[in-house]
């Protein structure tokens, strides 16, 4: 009886640590918040939250390889936990190593297949990687279990700009368009199709719309800017001048 009332007075404490531990870290006192989580994970190694959310503190000071320790913790009391492997790709990431960002995305369907978001995720990763046909296979399956999925709409045309299908890239976007005109990666996508195609008129008004959207973007910013110099120079030349 003794022993069950340690075990329920011992387990209140953890979560007493861990919860004074995220409080800390949000007012920024980061030290005083991990000597919580240590203390938690000192009174009981076993509970498997505090190594989540101290995972969870390092990702935030971009202190990766801490981030993915705890995981690996983790996961050793917690086997197979999707939340787990979804914490490793946002650690990988973060440090650039795509190759285990598609090795996680396939530990996730290994246990769920029909899963449109891991698809899409395993898609991205290996388009960065310049496996371009495997990640068009990753988008077809993710667009065949949620068709107007935005983000794989325009994740597939960009795989189809770099496989020179341009007609078909610039269709999705203007399908992603249709189904989203308030966001702006459609509508920037469709203009890099445009100057790929020599449609600088459509080109910069793709553009226009994408700036528009997100004026913070320096990207976007970058984008308008040369594509209106271009067609002003175009405007302004004597041979323009003559029509």
């Amino acid at each position: 009886m003794k022993s069950i009332i340690k075990l329920i007075s011992d387990e209140t404490l953890v979560k007493q640590y861990i919860e004074k531990g995220k409080g800390l870290f949000n007012d920024g006192e980061i030290d005083k918040s991990f000597r919580n989580y240590n203390k938690a994970i000192l009174l009981n190694n076993k509970y498997s939250l505090a190594y989540f959310v101290k995972a969870d503190a390092f990702l935030e000071l971009y202190e990766a390889d801490e981030a993915e320790k705890c995981i690996k913790e983790y996961l050793k009391l917690v086997p197979s936990d999707p939340n787990a492997y979804w914490k490793l790709i946002d650690i990988n990431d973060l440090t650039g190593d795509f190759d285990k960002c598609v090795y996680y995305c396939e530990k996730l369907l290994e246990d769920d297949n029909q899963n449109a978001l891991i698809y899409l995720k395993k898609g991205e990763f290996l388009a960065i990687l310049n496996s371009l046909k495997e990640a068009l296979d990753c988008f077809n399956i993710c667009l065949k279990l949620s068709p107007d999925f935005y983000d794989a709409l325009c994740g597939k045309a960009s795989v189809l700009l770099s496989l020179s299908n341009k007609e078909e890239a610039l269709k999705l976007y203007n399908r992603a368009i249709y189904l989203d005109n308030t966001k702006s990666i459609a509508y920037f996508g469709a203009s890099e199709v445009c100057v790929v195609m020599e449609n600088s008129v459509s080109a910069l008004l793709f553009a226009e719309k994408a700036y528009e959207i997100e004026p913070k973007n320096e990207w976007y910013k970058c984008h308008y800017t040369v594509l209106k110099n271009m067609y002003l120079e175009i405007k302004s030349s004597p041979s323009e001048l003559q029509h």
